[in-house]
């Protein structure tokens, strides 16, 4: 791997730039972030504009950023124009991110924004390839594309992990200097208008030492690719062994974990990556023969998880629609499985030449993602319009009640159109019936304030909750993730079997629970010991089989306790356990999700 990064043909001819106009650049982008980071801290203009903002932003972020990593002391020109049109294709995509989230302040954006991010920043990666290959008058070849994109990653990494440190030795040295009564360094330290030069001029000196260590930089991604190298037949090894398995146990128990379609396609990312680290362009066998025909028939079997994964998705889809994540999961699905079956094609036409159709399968599929990516930011393929029409059709068909939908997923998670959506259903239904309306006000994904005693449904019949008890009970509903829900039912039951009763709040709809996820929390319960009264979560051991009944099941579904060989409580076809937060195990498995 050294001596493939080392050859000539793969060194880009591109001389260092001035190191002055580098730090110039670094500096600019300081001021220009600190302008918008005050305007934000204050909201003033453009913040309530995000239209206008996340451009701003964008420009401020993307433009330096390509400019550090691309420029010379040669043609200068050619690669400022360069950058510049990849920053301006960028910065049109943000203007539909800002639209998205307008108006200003009426909903979360978190959602939206970390989509917007992400996607922006895989787009920058791959445009930034060919532009450097370009800026350099070049020819280009995939083999240098895949060089180029390790140095890349390796050299922001690598900037951004010693402008970290820089800012950790200035905390010390404020910190040091404070623990002697001068407080100069501290307050200095703390001002805004010195930070935010300071560490973009530390960050752009990082990239221009790291970019003239290009030989240490590359010896770096030859031993990360060195150690992919190694893993790659393990990681073949677990598809083949999967595959073999998975007759004799079937699909329901992978199914029943509810991330079994996001399993698979991690198994199938990291075989893929480990397949392009460990053969890179493919121009010569990195392997022992047998070994090397073993891996080609792993390639082949890629497909087959692919298309479990898609299988899984389409499952979940057919249950519950579309969402965000799951458009983005199916995305995900078509390109894995169509770089799956390019390779496994290739060693069906090549033999022990197949690691030959990396490059073309890569680089024709790269174009294909940065234009997919783009289209999926744009108004031209809105993903969070096209997941409410699917939501909203299961509404239309009476697949869900209208009370029923998911409106805090709605505003939360589909921004804009969630947004306008709600909107016209409380004008809509204003007058017609304001308990939806207040429903639809109200729903929010944000931790219980308080219990509303005076409109929850109590099941089995009403019954009053000691004052003691609700106070228990509220102050542990506060402590946890659970969401304002219209759906939430107060039971009484006497699980314990001490011949008093019990208390618990059950969250159906909006909640976790509503999510069909076994093992997560849904409630809280309260009991009664020599101290007082105690409270502990209660965690779903049966989700009721479809989330679309699972309103119904708390309004209406069958009361009772069951053992096991303590005592659950059974609302309907929903089991729901109590969980002891004093047991090492239950503390354990709440720091690892569960």
């Amino acid at each position: 791997a050294a001596r493939l990064m080392d050859a000539p043909e793969l060194r880009l001819r591109q001389p260092d730039p001035p190191p002055a106009l580098m730090i110039g650049i670094a500096f600019a982008q300081g001021i220009a972030l600190l302008a918008l980071w005050r305007a934000a801290s204050g909201n003033h203009w453009p913040t309530e504009l995000p239209a206008l903002n996340f451009p701003l932003w964008t420009v401020a972020i993307v433009w330096p950023g390509l400019a550090l990593l691309s420029l010379d002391a040669t043609d200068r020109g050619r690669a400022l124009a360069l950058v510049s049109a990849v920053a301006a294709t960028v910065a049109a995509l943000a203007v539909h991110a800002g639209w998205q989230a307008s108006p200003a302040g009426e909903f979360p954006v978190d959602a939206l924004l970390f989509d917007a991010v992400t996607s922006l920043a895989v787009i920058c990666f791959l445009a930034l390839l060919p532009l450097q290959v370009l800026a350099a008058r070049q020819k280009s070849s995939y083999a240098l594309l895949f060089a180029l994109s390790w140095r890349n990653f390796l050299v922001a990494i690598l900037a951004i992990l010693a402008t970290a440190l820089f800012a950790l030795v200035l905390w010390l040295w404020a910190r040091l200097f404070s623990a002697i009564g001068i407080d100069f360094f501290a307050d200095l330290f703390g001002e805004d208008w010195f930070m935010f030069p300071t560490l973009a001029v530390a960050g752009g000196v990082s990239v221009l030492v790291f970019r003239r260590l290009a030989g240490l930089v590359d010896g770096i991604a030859a031993l990360l690719a060195g150690l992919m190298r190694l893993l790659l037949p393990l990681a073949v090894a677990i598809v083949a062994i999967f595959l073999v398995a998975l007759p004799f146990t079937g699909l329901a128990p992978l199914w029943e974990t509810r991330n079994g379609t996001w399993l698979l396609l991690w198994l199938n990312a990291l075989a893929l990556f480990f397949a392009n680290a460990a053969y890179q362009s493919g121009a010569e066998i990195r392997y022992p023969k047998p070994l090397h025909r073993a891996l080609g028939v792993g390639m082949v079997l890629l497909p087959a998880i692919s298309g479990l994964a898609a299988y899984g998705l389409a499952l979940r889809v057919a249950q519950h629609g579309w969402s965000v994540d799951r458009l983005w999961g199916a995305a995900v699905c078509a390109w894995f499985g169509a770089l799956s079956l390019g390779y496994a094609g290739f060693v069906v036409w090549r033999r022990d030449a197949w690691a030959q159709g990396i490059g073309p399968v890569n680089a024709a599929l790269g174009c294909v993602a940065a234009l997919a990516l783009i289209l999926a930011n744009s108004p031209l393929l809105d993903l969070r319009s096209l997941s409410l029409s699917s939501q909203w059709q299961r509404v239309e068909r009476g697949e869900l009640a209208l009370e029923d939908f998911d409106f805090a997923y709605a505003k939360e998670q589909l921004a804009r159109p969630g947004w306008r959506k709600t909107q016209a259903l409380i004008a809509e239904y204003q007058d017609a019936d304001p308990r939806l309306v207040r429903v639809i006000r109200e729903a929010s994904s944000q931790r219980l304030a308080q219990v509303d005693w005076q409109r929850l449904r109590y099941r089995p019949q009403p019954f009053d909750v000691p004052a003691d008890a609700r106070d228990a009970l509220e102050i542990a509903v506060r402590a946890l993730p659970i969401r304002n829900d219209h759906q939430a039912v107060a039971v009484r039951a006497d699980l314990n079997r001490d011949g008093r009763m019990d208390y618990a709040l059950v969250f159906g709809l909006g909640g976790l629970v509503g999510r069909n996820a076994a093992g997560k929390t849904a409630g809280v319960l309260a009991y009664a010991d020599r101290k007082g009264w105690r409270t502990m979560e209660l965690v779903v051991r049966q989700p009721p089989p479809a989330a679309t009944g699972l309103a119904a099941t708390l309004r209406s579904g069958d009361v009772r306790t069951v053992s096991r060989p303590g005592r659950d409580l059974q609302i309907g076809e929903m089991i729901l356990t109590p969980r002891y937060a004093e047991d090492p195990l239950d503390l354990v498995s709440g720091l690892f999700g569960q």
